[in-house]
């Protein structure tokens, strides 16, 4: 039984989205309370037919609603009991509107096939691992999956080395569209798949010629992997801009990842590389410490392998360049471990795991080394970058030091201030973001930052 008994529903949910901005940033209210709907006041009935009074709400979909659980329950529950005061109940379902919507859409035709979005299952934000190296691109993803399309965020490019999780990401936008927006058409394709269906349709004499740049077209949000396989591929680099311009002009959301930024996009179309340069740009750097740990943590868990701390810690110190590196290690260990006579894994076999993937007898990297190794590569003194002077010689080498300090440690902006007696770690983030903006245009700087990454870490 569900008889509505007062219109104040929308006023008592509007009250709790006033104490949510307050308690929360931005982000994480568009994110999440946003996409909910208040139905209003109605009457429920519990397991004994008792009758209470509930403020309905609706989530867009029921992976919406668990996660939202998860993540934001304390906060919501301190926010409505606030607001109700004890009088009543809150109740969240999930919008039965949008459940039929997307039933609909996946039964709407024959052609429904057509539009599988080639998404998987398992990419999504729920088991994307957060940490400082991804947590701005994270954030940023999240709000451009509610809100597909909106300016300034309807063309995004995420960048970064291999393996650091720019196709989850790029999918786990993909996913959580469709579940706050059924109706949407959604498409994934690799750069390699696109350039095969390219071919094909060129190739093809028959009445279906010339459907694949209209397929896509037909997309309400399009999202291209590892865009740097079309470099040097002109006809398909200009299929592609046919397709993209006619989704930019339209308003549609438009993803491209790829493995470099877009000044290192060699052999792409001018007006390919104007339009990426107009982009909101995503870097994704390579997994610090904490994602690391993280991500083993997790993998051992799931596996049910006895696995302990020490070993943990031993390849997430050795495995430091990409997410799929680690995964393939402790997938190895594990394997190892269901065979062997021990039954568990130990320092011995993990060094030998580990041992045949990487070098394990790197040079520790730690602030110093990494200060001594910038003084050397600038033909400078530890002492000279440690003075007050502004002079360029200096500042560009001090820059280059908290930028690799950042990048290769865990030590925080203030140590790295006390490094280089500096009294303000903004001095320090400043230096940063200076360094990771010129590595973007300036290639020279970027080859010896390059260098010297290489030299401490002993290759």
């Amino acid at each position: 039984m569900q008889t509505p008994i007062s219109p104040s529903g929308d006023t008592l949910w509007q009250r709790c989205m006033l104490l949510l901005a307050q308690a929360t940033d931005p982000q994480t209210l568009q994110t999440w309370f946003t996409p909910i709907r208040s139905v209003g006041v109605e009457q429920r009935e519990d397991e004994k037919g008792e009758t209470f009074d509930a403020l309905v709400l609706y989530a867009p979909s029921e992976q919406f609603l668990n996660t939202l659980m998860e993540r934001h329950f304390d906060l919501l529950k301190q926010v409505t009991d606030s607001v109700l005061g004890g009088e009543m109940e809150v109740v969240i379902d999930v919008d039965p509107e949008i459940a039929r919507r997307q039933i609909a859409r996946q039964a709407l035709s024959p052609k429904a096939q057509e539009y599988t979005s080639h998404l998987s299952a398992d990419l999504r934000f729920e088991t994307f691992y957060e940490s400082a190296c991804n947590r701005e691109a994270l954030r940023i993803a999240e709000a451009t999956a509610a809100r597909p399309g909106q300016a300034p965020l309807n063309f995004l490019f995420i960048y970064g080395p291999s393996g650091v999780g720019k196709t989850h990401l790029s999918q786990a936008i993909g996913q959580r569209a469709m579940e706050l927006h059924p109706e949407l058409r959604v498409s994934y394709v690799s750069s390699s798949k696109f350039e095969a269906q390219f071919i094909r349709d060129s190739l093809n004499r028959g009445p279906g010629r010339g459907t694949f740049i209209g397929f896509y077209q037909q997309m309400d949000l399009l999202i291209i992997d590892d865009i740097q396989g079309l470099i040097g591929k002109v006809k398909t680099q200009q299929a592609f801009f046919d397709i993209f311009n006619h989704l930019y002009l339209l308003g549609k959301q438009i993803i491209v990842t790829c493995d470099v930024p877009p000044i290192d996009l060699k052999g792409m179309e001018t007006r390919i590389m104007t339009r990426i340069q107009s982009a909101m740009m995503l870097r994704i750097d390579r997994p610090d410490l904490e994602l690391r740990r993280k991500i083993l943590q997790h993998r051992v868990a799931e596996s049910g392998v006895e696995l302990g701390e020490e070993c943990v810690e031993f390849i997430a110190e050795n495995m430091p360049d990409n997410v799929r590196q680690l995964e393939g290690a402790i997938r190895t260990l594990i394997t190892h471990s269901k065979y062997s006579d021990q039954g568990k894994v130990d320092m011995a076999m993990t060094r030998r795991i580990v041992g045949g993937s990487v070098s394990i007898d790197q040079r520790e990297i730690t602030p110093n080394t990494i200060l001594e190794a910038v003084c050397e590569s600038y033909g400078l003194q530890p002492d000279q970058l440690r003075t007050s002077s502004r002079r360029a010689e200096l500042a560009l080498p001090r820059q280059v030091v908290m930028y690799l300090v950042k990048k290769l440690t865990n030590v925080s902006y203030k140590a790295t201030a006390k490094l280089l007696n500096r009294n303000d770690h903004t001095t320090v983030m400043h230096g940063v973001k200076s360094i990771e903006g010129r590595i973007e245009l300036e290639q020279d700087l970027k080859q010896r930052i390059t260098e010297i990454e290489l030299k401490l870490k002993g290759r």
